[in-house]
């Protein structure tokens, strides 16, 4: 069983390879600058990625 900062480890590093995965999937830099709504969604995954931490943050402190 994993101990309580392993667990926070591991949902951070699930997080941090959701957002490279969606990033590559995205395409190249230069077609995301030159892309207004590949830039939006990135962006709009980011706070999606922070919220989820943060979720993931205040349920660590209540955990056993």
């Amino acid at each position: 069983m994993l101990e309580k900062t392993g667990i926070l480890f591991v949902i951070l590093v699930l997080l941090l390879l959701f957002y490279l995965v969606i990033r590559l999937g995205a395409g190249k830099k230069r077609d995301i600058s030159k892309s207004h709504e590949i830039s939006n969604y990135l962006s709009g995954v980011r706070i999606l990625i922070i919220i989820l931490a943060i979720v993931a943050l205040i349920l660590w402190f209540f955990l056993n």
